[in-house]
């Protein structure tokens, strides 16, 4: 991503008006339901309609449907909005608008009639998407009538220019997005989904949404499905079991510390084979053992001789599990990600935590990869503020600073952000000049409880 990209927000949910720099480390506080989870989940959003896009064209090609009108694909924005956040009508006068950094805009809201909810695009975008659907429309021709009565090694071709030519056009909607990185939310609650990931068969794994094109609300039901016992997921909940699923499809073929190895002898680069042996202690040290696949079934195994079923582990262990994983695969691959994480510090011992952000912060300097947390953790926000000090001094002192804090693990203060989330607004808590997070909101908690303490204290000392 070359340049920043923008989110702006105003009256939805509990969000009264926002402005967010779409920065490379995204760190959100705030208390309940003070509207961190709204503005990750539409970032994640407006980013997701670059791999919608890519779909349309995909089925447009197959289906012969080649309209440069943006109208179609606005209804398959709309349905992606609805499947994220549900029913949003309550909210007659909410407005989100991104800015991807190149011109493109995209704004969701109500219809003038407030009936419906639209999601529009700006001129740049509608240039572009016709100009697409043109480059599609001209060689799938041309390719129809190179194909014909062609057969064997020739028709082989054809297949071959056809690849060629959605390779092209991923490319060209990378550009349009200013985006090439994988998207990838980790949901609250993740130690359901990690339990549930078991017991595929009481999860219910259909489309949700009726008839999204003439309605414009989501029914959420009860939590399980009506006459049929099987528990519903949201759309995100429902996308990170499907990463799981496909995870566990490779991890089912070789094990992660076989893949491990592979990667660290196939590698020429050292430096990627030391980031692939710290990631490697991160993960045991912070989940207490070691991840296995095996016959269908998920273990965690401590020493030589024990083995737990995933079902019966810690909730800490549950909660963390596919994070590890997932950032384990990613670091391994070396593809560059957008990464959602919700609440990492959930369920986890503070030195857990501050693991936790050493792995996020490794991932987040490979292959320029992003990630935005919400948290309530001051173990997590001064994790951080440790990392941030080590890039400051070790611009310095490198080598005596590479004792402290492996150097993998420093974070320039560049690329982070951090706001707190109060009142429907979102106040930076980033201090540009020192490159940390300001101390006073990581220690506001604590002055509260030490007050408190002191309070009986003098009241005790009266007595």
């Amino acid at each position: 991503m070359s340049q920043h990209q923008q989110l702006i927000i105003k009256n939805f949910g509990p969000i009264a008006e926002v402005k967010i720099e779409v920065n490379n480390i995204l760190i959100f506080i705030g208390s309940q339901a003070s509207g961190k989870s709204t503005i990750s989940k539409a970032i994640f959003f407006f980013k997701s309609l670059r791999d919608e896009l890519i779909q349309y064209f995909s089925q447009a090609y197959t289906q012969d449907y080649f309209t440069p009108v943006v109208t179609p694909f606005g209804k398959q924005a709309k349905n992606l909005f609805i499947k994220t956040y549900g029913s949003v009508l309550q909210f007659p006068d909410m407005e989100l608008n991104y800015q991807y950094g190149n011109g493109m805009e995209v704004t969701v809201k109500p219809s003038s009639d407030h009936k419906f909810t639209t999601v529009s695009f700006n001129n740049y975008f509608q240039e572009k998407f016709a100009q697409l659907v043109d480059l599609i429309k001209k060689s799938k021709t041309e390719l129809q009538h190179n194909s014909l009565d062609l057969f064997g090694l020739e028709m082989s071709m054809i297949k071959a220019k056809e690849a060629a030519l959605f390779q092209n056009i991923n490319d060209e909607i990378n550009k349009l997005f200013n985006e090439e990185s994988y998207f990838l939310f980790l949901p609250a609650g993740r130690s359901l989904i990690t339990t549930l990931s078991q017991q595929l068969d009481r999860i219910n794994r259909g489309d949700r949404i009726d008839r999204l094109d003439r309605i414009d609300r989501l029914d959420l039901g009860n939590e399980f499905s009506e006459g049929k016992g099987l528990i519903k997921l949201d759309y995100l909940m429902e996308t990170f079991l499907n990463v799981i699923d496909g995870a566990k499809k490779s991890l089912s073929q070789t094990s992660l510390s076989q893949l491990i190895q592979e990667k660290s002898s196939e590698s020429k680069n050292p430096e990627l084979s030391s980031v692939i042996s710290l990631a490697q202690d991160l993960f045991n040290s912070i989940l207490k053992g070691s991840y296995r696949y095996q016959n269908g079934n998920e273990w965690i195994d401590v020493g030589d001789k024990n083995s737990t079923l995933i079902n019966f582990a810690s909730s800490g262990q549950q909660e963390v599990v596919w994070i590890l994983l997932l950032i384990q695969l990613l670091i391994l691959n070396q593809r560059p990600v957008f990464l959602v994480i919700e609440e990492p510090e959930a369920h986890l011992f503070p030195v857990a935590q501050k693991e936790m952000i050493d792995l996020i912060a490794l991932l987040a300097n490979q292959t320029h990869n992003q990630v935005l947390l919400t948290t309530h953790s001051p173990y997590i926000l001064s994790s951080f503020n440790n990392l941030l000090y080590a890039y400051k001094v070790g611009s310095r002192q490198p080598e005596q600073v590479e004792r402290v804090v492996n150097r993998h693990l420093w974070l320039d203060p560049n690329r982070l952000d951090a706001y707190i989330l109060e009142e429907g607004k979102a106040r930076s808590i980033f201090d540009a000049e020192m490159g940390s997070i300001e101390s006073a909101e990581i220690d506001k908690a604590s002055e509260i409880i030490v007050n408190t303490f002191n309070q009986l204290f003098e009241l005790e000392d009266e007595a």
